[in-house]
């Protein structure tokens, strides 16, 4: 599911990058010096600077100041168990993969329902179903059925050097470096911002070029629909994202009560 979307579209990332290549001024290792350089270090989460950029500053200034957090709603909710059902089933093929046997899914499958209920449990079974093949595909193309994994769940990377949280997790990050994020509920660029953040902060803590993401979005209205779009991390997204951190910063170092926000516009609540 991933990497079969990732490995046909890398003409056309490659291609977009020779068109708009990265300067070394906005790589991530280059949080010594403006642009990356941030103003202040909060130990913001990607999540904050993401919801900021839709929705206004609102809510983190009140969450930073006074500890005071909107009430996550059922999209929240439903966020939350998209990206649990997408941690287990990478969790679950990778121990499989790791004992040589990464197409042996039956057990798992049949006791989904035990571990998830209602259309959580059939969105496991297909990310079980999709991780399991690329893992077959991968350990047969190499020639061995012991191959280590091809995703990390939940992969921990120190954002510190750009102001962001030490302890930031993205969803995965493939064996090229390829970030992946998982979201719920409709497509927005504040999506792709929130996949550069941890791109920008991979770069930051490891000094390696993270060029590609991947972003996988999850409909559960009127049944299951997933969506995978591979995304070029390009300059402009960096811009952004780098733009609206610095906003979120001096939003944070101001006294001064931010505006109400947009966020009620339509395409414009991150959920998940």
């Amino acid at each position: 599911m991933i990497g079969c979307p990732l490995c046909s579209a890398m003409k056309t990332l490659h291609e977009q990058r020779e068109r708009d290549p990265i300067p070394p001024e906005l790589r991530g290792w280059s949080w010594d010096r403006p642009p990356v350089k941030p103003r202040a270090k909060l130990g913001l989460a990607v999540s904050d600077i993401a919801y900021g950029y839709w929705c206004g500053w609102r809510d983190l200034w009140y969450k930073k100041k006074y500890g005071i957090a909107p009430e996550p709603g059922l999209p929240a909710q439903q966020g939350r168990e998209v990206h649990k059902a997408f941690r287990q089933a990478i969790y679950d093929v990778n121990s499989l993969s790791l004992n040589g046997r990464p197409w042996d899914i039956g057990r798992l499958l049949s006791t989904a329902e035990n571990r998830f209920s209602g259309e959580v449990a059939q969105l496991y079974k297909q990310f079980l179903v999709i991780f399991a093949g690329e893992a077959t595909v991968s350990a047969a193309t190499r020639g061995s059925t012991g191959a280590g994994p091809r995703w990390l769940a939940e992969y921990k990377i120190n954002g510190w050097h750009l102001g962001l949280s030490s302890q930031l997790r993205v969803d995965a990050v493939g064996s090229a470096g390829v970030v992946v994020e998982v979201k719920s509920g409709k497509r927005g660029r504040w999506q792709e911002i929130s996949t550069t953040g941890y791109a920008l902060s991979l770069e930051s803590s490891t000094k390696v070029p993270v060029d590609y993401g991947v972003l996988v979005n999850v409909n559960l209205q009127n049944g299951i629909t997933v969506t995978v779009d591979p995304i070029y991390i390009s300059p402009d997204l960096r811009r952004e994202f780098l733009k609206a951190r610095d906003e979120a910063i001096d939003a944070l170092l101001s006294d001064k009560e931010p505006p109400p926000g947009n966020c009620g516009e339509e395409g414009r609540s991150p959920t998940g």
